[in-house]
């Protein structure tokens, strides 16, 4: 079985390439989305692909043309940028990589928060202090504290919000109504009372129709977003930001013209980094690598199609 790598070959440690190199008769890595040599070989075969390099795509038409292809390893943890179903119709295996950074997330998510909490967006374009009403901050001790979605990187968060908020104060909605630690509520009965509200659940057509109706949000609520897919929702929420109609929004972009943006209030925009530390993308790259050689082995692991 032969593997394509669509990633850098320096990214990888030294140990890492000798475990792939002994499991796969053929170990190529490529730093350009072109497929040809995956097209020509009629061996079985692996893809593993880094976004990076192949642009958050790989069309149908592209997995449609590689011979014995038995699995596409994915370096990420979303996965929606491939089609798994169609790659399942065609019996190739679609693996991703869970939970690496969940750590990393949430805490950009208190970053995140505490810098809407002291207005710092404002600061910063000011350039200095000031004890005008709209610099003045809010702590974040005692005030009612909401987390949408609580999977890996919702729960990783409650646990580091306890000493900011007080554990009484943490509520979260989901589809698991089970989690003994923290409290449920409803998601309608959030946007009175919230003050603080963090946005970590997955892209679905139940999670964007939450933010259809943004007018019942009240005007003191500080939206932060580390879910992937919202950005519309991101752009709404600062359209309302900047008439008055709420307290903050912090959010993560990759465009230019959106980071680079003069806004008027308090709206914080990042790149898109909050997997990014040293201790996350060594976990990435751990979790992937045994994607990969689990293939070879005849298992698969982590697959999600």
């Amino acid at each position: 079985m032969n593997l394509y790598i669509y990633g850098l070959e320096t990214d990888f440690s030294q140990a890492q390439k000798e475990l792939l190199e002994s499991k796969f008769a053929y170990v190529n890595f490529i730093t350009e989305a072109n497929y040809d040599l995956a097209m020509q070989d009629n061996e079985p075969k692996v893809l593993a692909l880094d976004p990076d390099i192949t642009g958050w795509s790989l069309p149908n038409e592209i997995i449609a043309r590689i011979p014995n292809l038995k699995a596409i390893c994915l370096q990420t943890t979303g996965y929606e940028w491939v089609d798994g179903d169609y790659c399942r119709e065609c019996s190739i295996a679609v693996t991703n990589v869970p939970h690496y950074a969940s750590v990393s997330v949430a805490e950009k998510c208190v970053f995140m928060a505490l810098a809407l909490a002291k207005r710092f967006p404002l600061y910063l374009r000011e350039g200095g202090m000031s004890y005008a009403p709209e610099f003045i901050g809010d702590e974040m001790w005692d005030k009612p504290t909401d987390i949408i979605g609580f999977g890996e990187i919702g729960h990783a968060l409650a646990k580091r919000l306890e000493g900011l908020v007080g554990n009484k104060e943490i509520c979260y909605y989901s589809r698991n109504q089970n989690d003994p630690d923290f409290h449920y509520w409803p998601f309608e009965g959030m946007l009175e009372k919230s003050e603080f509200m963090f946005v970590t659940v997955s892209k679905n057509p139940e999670s964007i129709a939450l933010f259809d109706d943004l007018s019942k949000f009240n005007k003191n609520l500080k939206v932060i977003i580390v879910s992937n897919g919202f950005e519309e929702v991101a752009q709404r929420l600062v359209e309302k930001c900047e008439v008055g109609e709420l307290g903050g929004v912090a959010f993560e972009s990759d465009d230019p013209e959106i980071l680079h943006r003069e806004y008027k209030t308090n709206i914080f925009v990042t790149p898109h980094n909050a997997h990014c530390s040293k201790e996350a993308l060594a976990r990435m790259f751990e979790i992937w690598v045994d994607s990969m050689a689990a293939v070879a082995d005849g298992k698969i692991i982590n697959q999600v199609n």
